[in-house]
């Protein structure tokens, strides 16, 4: 219990400096729901959501995150038959690994902000690709993440590259939090699957 008090303090002190809930499940690698709950609900009567917290500080050094992306890299050149033009960073996470993947790869980086990252994410909207990186139009992408927790992330982006007219190689995370090959019909890569028994 003592983890998940100090999760319940993290989340409550994310809220107080007005991260939405989708960053505060961001900023916690859990899922949206876990992290209302952790926020409201976190009593020892009230069951929580079935997720899996993960702790990853530890690799958040910029040399420990170039072998990550390193491995990364080795994995969508073995899984994809063409080469990439564009590396899509997921935001906030995704986007130091996608950098690196990126820069291996000698391809253009794009930076995509899901739904669940805006205050009004329960409504009918869509996220965005920020027009401060490169344009995705017309070109192959592998999509870059650090955690899948639900895939409705990677679901939301798959349909979004394919509504630009792009098209989507692949995607890779750091930890498969669902245990899955593909969403919309497009691999997942991942260097770890955490599959409940």
């Amino acid at each position: 219990m003592e983890r998940i008090e100090g999760l319940v303090e993290r989340a409550k002190k994310l809220k107080e400096k007005g991260l939405t809930t989708g960053e505060i499940s961001d900023e916690l690698n859990v899922s949206r729901e876990t992290a209302l709950w952790l926020m409201t609900k976190a009593r020892e009567d009230v069951t929580p959501p079935s997720d899996i917290y993960i702790e990853w500080r530890v690799i958040s050094t910029p040399y420990r995150l170039r072998n990550i992306a390193s491995v990364m890299t080795d994995m969508i050149l073995e899984a994809v038959e063409e080469e990439p033009d564009v590396v899509i960073g997921i935001a906030t996470s995704g986007i130091p690994i996608a950098t690196m993947i990126a820069e291996e790869l000698n391809v253009d980086l794009s930076v995509y902000y899901p739904k669940k990252l805006r205050e009004d994410s329960d409504r009918k909207v869509s996220g965005f690709f920020s027009g401060n990186y490169a344009r995705i139009e017309g070109k192959r992408c592998v999509a870059v993440d650090d955690i899948v927790t639900s895939g409705s992330t990677l679901k939301e982006l798959a349909r979004d590259i394919k509504g630009k007219d792009a098209e989507i190689l692949c995607a890779s995370v750091i930890i498969d939090k669902k245990g899955i090959s593909e969403i919309e019909g497009v691999p997942v890569l991942s260097i770890l699957k955490i599959l409940r028994l």
